[in-house]
């Protein structure tokens, strides 16, 4: 909780050091059931992120760090955690429209139930809270708009480098079985589409990531998910939520998620 606490104070305090930042916190709780048992209310897994420009217009640092709270209702078996996640740093070239990340992330989370539920509550940075791994992520996104919808592509790969063997079970067991390696790379891709009625936005994506060098069939190398989404854009704050479901055969039901950017 000590790290916790630095870290994030850090991060909440960089906007108000440096300027033009923006600043964006993220909650989603994810709905299972496990041993006839589910998640508490407060079961979540959280990002903060702030950003800030190192060139004008054209290449900005990102810090991220990931927090994740378990606790499992009239389970058997007393099960409640609290983890800090492996936080990332790394940069964003290009503007709004147009833009590469590459960020990697520091070895941080401990394993346990708290670490089990950041990595099914945000499968494209499912990174961030598995234990000795060290991911290389690097992402390209574009948006194109006519009229009053935009439809944001985007995809990219994540490199995972095991500091422990052990570490990289996790994708054993999500991913059907399959082979693990000391490095694995993973494929990151997806879609957002919204409809802009200024200032409420509603639309939807689709995001998947695919284990390229697990040795197995497109099947069951890939796990898809789809959400329904929805915000408020405003000059300097746009709150949204979003409602996300698993497309393949998981112990996830679904995802449900709130976030908030400001723009300082």
């Amino acid at each position: 909780m000590k790290k916790f606490v630095t870290v994030l104070t850090f991060l909440v305090l960089l906007p108000a050091l440096l300027p033009a930042q923006t600043l964006k916190i993220e909650a989603m709780r994810p709905q299972f059931k496990f041993a006839g048992a589910e998640p508490s209310l407060l079961t979540s897994a959280w990002f903060v992120t702030v950003k800030v420009p190192v060139i004008k217009d054209g290449v900005s640092f990102i810090g991220q760090l990931p927090v994740a709270f378990g606790k499992l209702d009239d389970a058997s078996v007393p099960t409640s955690d609290e983890t800090i996640g492996n936080p990332g740093f790394g940069l964003q070239f290009g503007g709004q429209n147009h833009s590469i990340q590459v960020m990697a992330r520091v070895p941080l989370v401990k394993n346990g139930f708290a670490a089990f539920i950041g990595s099914v509550a945000d499968f494209e940075r499912q990174e961030a809270f598995i234990p000795d791994l060290i991911p290389l992520t690097g992402t390209i996104r574009t948006k194109l708009t006519v009229s009053k919808f935009s439809v944001q592509p985007y995809g990219g790969v994540s490199f995972n480098i095991a500091t422990q063997h052990d570490s990289v079970g996790f994708f054993e067991n999500v991913y059907k079985g399959l082979r693990t390696n000391d490095g694995e790379l993973h494929l990151i891709y997806g879609a957002e589409g919204w409809f802009d009625f200024q200032p409420f936005h509603i639309g939807a994506s689709f995001s998947g990531r695919g284990w390229a060098s697990s040795g197995g069939s497109f099947n069951d190398s890939v796990i898809n998910q789809a959400a329904v989404r929805a915000k408020l854009v405003f000059d300097k704050v746009t709150p949204g939520a979003y409602f996300r479901i698993p497309l393949d055969d998981l112990l996830l039901d679904n995802v449900f998620g709130l976030y908030c950017d400001v723009n300082l």
